[in-house]
């Protein structure tokens, strides 16, 4: 079939060289293995399919063009390379995976693309050592749906009295992930940016991978993780998210040095770990979140020199989590320090005779080596009460809970659920950056949007 190909190109060739620009597929199809192709520009009609182990370079940003019913670009052939392309039109069904590009054989490498219009940005399906970089991923367009006039406003819409079509976001239910990984082992995806899709990045069933340099906004779960083992991701950036993160039946994890920033929906959080094990975190930044890190049901990390700053809930943290380890920690101007439902003797909030920064009161430093001889009591006086009656946070930071659990965190055996720290340090032993001189503030308006959106709810439920 290949050779049919180039005689037919050859034969063209010969008779006319204007007609000598062959559809994009067929050149695909007419590569031997090792071939590069350059594609200069212009608009190329989809689908393609990749079947030979090639190079598919893009000069100008060639736009490839789905046809809205099937992913524009699947890959089934090992060792090809993608790169410079603007890829557009998948199609919009979940049940059917429909991708921008849909990888189905390994050592694929997906670089320099822009992604817009798809459902999935890229997908990988079952297959080892794919290479994901440079990527620009944005979720599918605005969809017309019919709305009341009540709802067209809401979208800064005009329509009839009697309703009528107004251009909407497509749903986050509806929306596909920037990058999808399904038992995708020993991948590398570093340096996208992925924005206004369902989750950034999501690796289901994949070990051994590697994620950096990435910045992902605008998202439900910037970094969602499920059965995921022995990964790394580090020097990522999550802001204006639903959430961070949400790692969840997963261990070994590795992170270092990411930034989870402004999440701040009511069930926003930074780090999100659901039944982790042996994993680590060190160096990392949750600010201005609703929650900067919750911990369930997770056994054996070890969190070491990160800062939880400024957000609505520094820490919330279950009784379910056990045999973790806290040191170096920053944890400083929060509305809320933690929420505690239970506790664990197990947990450990200092390594060898260190642990974390709570804020300047309370401390004792005698022999002047950075450690207070004093213990560290954050109380929770509402503990697992939250759960009954959720709105009972409209009550945070008021002045008479703030005097009780001080109070309450000099006094032993009172039976509410706190967290000590034998050995809480005198001094950030971590800078937080680019917040010089802002101190609680951000907290304190983070807090006031959340109260302001539970009252709301409040009066709702009761109305």
């Amino acid at each position: 079939m290949r050779f049919l190909w180039a005689l037919t190109f050859g034969l063209l060739l010969s008779v006319d060289p204007g007609l000598a620009q062959p559809l994009l597929q067929a050149r695909i199809e007419a590569a031997a293995p090792g071939d590069t192709i350059v594609v200069d520009g212009g608009v190329h009609d989809g689908p393609f399919v990749v079947d030979t182990s090639l190079v598919l370079v893009g000069e100008n940003r060639p736009h490839l063009r789905g046809d809205d019913q099937t992913h524009v670009v699947t890959v089934t052939a090992p060792d090809v390379t993608i790169a410079g392309f603007r890829i557009t039109d998948s199609g919009k069904s979940l049940n059917q995976d429909h991708a921008g590009v849909m990888v189905q054989a390994a050592r694929v490498t997906l670089c320099d693309n822009h992604l817009s219009d798809v459902l999935h940005g890229i997908y990988v399906k079952g297959n080892p050592r794919v290479v994901i970089a440079g990527n620009r991923i944005e979720g599918p367009p605005t969809v017309s749906r019919r709305l009341s006039p009540e709802e067209a406003r809401r979208h800064d819409c005009t329509v009839p009295p009697a309703g009528g079509d107004c251009e909407v976001p497509l749903p986050v239910p509806q929306r596909g992930n920037g990058v999808h990984l399904w038992n995708a082992l020993h991948s590398t995806i570093t340096h996208n940016t992925v924005h206004h899709t369902r989750d950034g990045i999501y690796f289901s069933h994949s070990n051994h991978a590697y994620a950096a340099h990435n910045t992902i906004h605008d998202v439900r779960y910037g970094l969602h993780y499920m059965y995921s083992d022995d990964n790394v991701f580090e020097h990522n950036r999550f802001t204006d998210n639903a959430s961070g993160s949400a790692l969840m039946y997963s261990t070994g994890l590795v992170a270092r040095h990411n930034v989870f920033h402004s999440n701040r929906t009511q069930r926003g959080y930074g780090l999100l770990l659901q039944s982790m094990d042996n994993s680590r975190f060190v160096n990392n930044q949750m600010t201005q979140n609703g929650t900067g890190v919750y911990i369930e049901n997770s056994t054996r990390s070890a969190f070491e020199r990160n800062v939880v700053a400024s957000n609505y809930r520094g820490l919330r943290f279950s009784g379910s989590s056990t045999d973790n380890q806290f040191w170096e920690n920053v944890f400083q101007g929060n509305l809320n320090t933690a929420t505690v439902d239970g506790t664990s003797e197990t947990n450990e909030w200092q390594v060898d005779g260190r642990g974390n920064y709570w804020g300047p009161r309370g401390l004792l430093d005698v022999n002047a080596d950075g450690v207070s001889e004093l213990p560290h009591h954050t109380v929770d006086l509402f503990g697992g009460r939250r759960s009954a009656f959720p709105y009972v946070d409209l009550l945070a930071g008021s002045p008479g809970l703030a005097l009780l659990s001080e109070a309450l965190g000099r006094v032993a055996g009172t039976g509410v659920s706190s967290i000590t720290d034998p050995a809480p340090l005198l001094r950030p032993p971590v800078a937080l950056e680019g917040t010089a001189g802002r101190g609680v503030v951000p907290s304190l308006a983070l807090g006031l949007a959340l109260l302001a959106a539970g009252w709301i709810g409040l009066r709702r439920r009761f109305a």
